[in-house]
């Protein structure tokens, strides 16, 4: 590759939206590892960025963005090309510089021209608007529904939002089941668990679930017992709840944060006895109901401020592809650390040791 000529002008958006990673892969030489898991959309590289001696970084090739699981380098294919050339993609002019590297090296000749300015951008409009073809919408043959729709969920989470209930469950906070998890009295009264014995979540500890601002938005149902019942599931969330928009205690780790405003770390686990652990340990702490984060919740972070998170998944098949789904996700928004726990280890049961490196509430 020859010397890149520094013009005045280069777009970021229009390098990164036209950057394939798979094509910057091919132009480092760095071999692409298919997962067992069988998405073909998540590769797994040996890490250029320190002494890699098996795939350890992940790529997503839908999002454009890695995460290695042992440096902890991350970001998105621009920021991997400034990385192989030599430079922090931190600061902005040698961000720039990779642009350019990156618009030569793969062709991103839109992203060097700059766009026209006051009255030739009005001109331009003008002309566009004489010569474009304007397409009419083709008649529907079927005559339309008198129904009216119903907002769908979306698999992006932007659909209806969850909405805060009308009522509130009479429990007993003194079941033998949550005596047993050894949880002192004044926790379990926060968090208002109980046992049910009534409508849908009858013969289950019933968790009360709040949106960010504090509201009752639902209750989530885990089966009172371990020996679980043939077709019965462990829990049982309502039919149509959207916990992909929700964060379980996040509601109560803002409410903490009141006190401590510079806070800007948080740790996500699976489940939520993991989530009463460490939140009894004054760790700020969160739980996505399961081993898988969504856009939403990470919007929800973000939104309120959160820049670095700590993954804790179980330590399980699921909480292993959990957390290599879930990086690219958040790696694309916040800085991203993974605690990994050994076989049949969960964030509730994990060694003390591990408990005491993580942030807590002044």
């Amino acid at each position: 590759m020859g010397d890149i000529i520094m013009t005045k002008w280069v777009d970021f958006k229009t390098v990164r939206e036209h950057l394939n990673f798979r094509d910057v892969l091919a132009h480092y030489g760095i071999e692409e590892h298919w997962p067992k898991t069988g998405m073909r959309d998540q590769v797994k590289i040996i890490c250029p960025f320190h002494d890699d001696h098996k795939p350890s970084c992940g790529v997503n090739l839908v999002k454009e963005v890695y995460n290695c699981f042992a440096c902890d380098a991350g970001g998105n294919a621009l920021d991997f090309v400034a990385h192989m050339e030599g430079l922090n993609p931190d600061k902005t002019g040698e961000l720039r510089k990779a642009a350019f590297v990156a618009a030569d090296t793969f062709g991103i000749e839109q992203a060097l021209k700059r766009p026209p300015r006051g009255g030739e951008a009005k001109a331009s409009e003008k002309s566009k608007a004489k010569t474009t073809k304007v397409t009419k919408p083709v008649k529907a043959k079927s005559k339309p529904s008198k129904k009216k729709a119903k907002d769908k969920p979306t698999k992006n989470g932007k659909g209806k939002p969850n909405k805060p209930l009308t009522f509130t469950l009479k429990l007993d906070h003194k079941h033998p089941f949550i005596k047993e998890r050894g949880f002192k009295k004044k926790l379990i009264k926060e968090f208002g668990i109980g046992f049910s014995d009534k409508g849908m979540m009858k013969g289950r500890i019933a968790f009360p679930i709040h949106n960010s601002g504090g509201d009752l938005i639902a209750y989530s149902g885990r089966w009172a017992s371990d020996e679980l019942p043939e077709d019965v599931p462990r829990y049982l969330l309502p039919k149509g709840f959207e916990k992909n928009k929700v964060l379980f205690n996040l509601n109560r780790v803002l409410e903490a944060r009141a006190d401590d405003p510079d806070l800007d770390t948080i740790v996500i686990v699976e489940g939520f006895w993991s989530v009463l652990r460490l939140h009894s340990e004054n760790v700020p702490c969160v739980s996505t109901f399961g081993d898988s984060v969504s856009e939403a919740q990470v919007e929800l972070l973000v939104q309120n401020g959160f820049k670095n998170i700590i993954l804790i998944f179980d330590g399980d098949e699921g909480g292993r592809v959990g957390t290599e789904s879930s990086l690219p996700i958040l790696a694309e928004h916040v800085f991203v650390k993974t605690v990994a726990l050994e076989n049949g280890i969960k964030p509730d049961t994990m060694d003390d040791d591990i408990v005491a490196t993580l942030p807590r509430f002044n």
